[in-house]
Formats: structure tokens, sequence, C-alpha cells
């Protein structure tokens, strides 16, 4: 799921030149304290919540929503949370706009947004946090 969350982002979304990556290339960014001069944006897994639950005769389903993080690292020469967050609201909205209502394969859910926060703004950088969820299922046949 990341990999095609990624590829749509990078399809998608001008703004980020096809600088969407997976987490991993988040973790190396930050060992290496060489965080990006342009907008970038690394998705990674941000947790599961299980819905309700069916057992049957050799049987079990279940729903669940996966969740999954779009960090945005974007320049900001701002020094107030306003402003920046300003600056970066069109790439916010872009992001949003590839992804809600977007399902990378067949199933029984598509993207939604659930929430978004600014994490931080230093050394010229502003990084915000977009959380989208998918429904899927969970079937267990025994």
């Amino acid at each position: 799921m990341l990999d095609a969350i990624v590829s749509r982002l990078n399809a998608q979304v001008p703004e980020l030149s096809n600088r969407a990556k997976p987490v991993a290339d988040l973790v190396e960014m930050i060992r290496s304290n060489r965080l990006p001069q342009n907008a970038t944006a690394t998705v990674s897994p941000a947790g599961l919540k299980g819905g309700k639950a069916e057992a049957g005769t050799g049987a079990f389903t279940q729903a669940l929503a996966r969740a999954y993080s779009v960090l945005l690292i974007a320049p900001s020469q701002s020094k107030t949370g306003a402003k920046a967050l300003e600056e970066v609201d069109p790439l916010i909205t872009s992001v949003a706009s590839a992804l809600a209502g977007w399902a990378p394969e067949a199933g029984p859910g598509v993207f939604q947004v659930d929430r978004g926060r600014l994490l931080s703004i230093t050394g010229g950088r502003l990084l915000y946090e977009l959380v989208f969820s998918i429904n899927t299922e969970l079937r267990v046949t025994s």
C-alpha cells in the first residue's frame, strides 16, 4: 500500500516533483541531519483500528480502518506558525485532493482525510502531518 500511495502522490501533486518517498528515506535524512531543501513527502503506516467483527461457521470477518501518515516537509522562512501554514496550505490541499476518495485497489473503501497537524517549524523547514485512512476487511477461514 505504501508504494501505491507514494506513486499516487508523485503522479498527482506537481509541487512534490516526484519527491514523495517511503518512510525509510526520512529515517536516513534525519540520521544524516539533512532535511530536503524542496517540498517533500514521506509516507508511513499510522495504525490500524478494528471495527465490527462477525464470526460464523469456519469464517471470521472484521472491518478494519488502516491509517497512513503523509509527512510534508516544506521550506518556510516564516517565524510564525500562521504565516508558515498559509505558505504550505496549497501543498496540503493538493495532497489531500490526490488521496481523498481514491483507492489503490478494488475493495470496500476509499481514502479519507482523518486529520492534519503542524509538527514543527525549524531550520527553515515546516513539518506537517496528514493522516488518511481506508476501510478494508479482514477475512479468516478455517
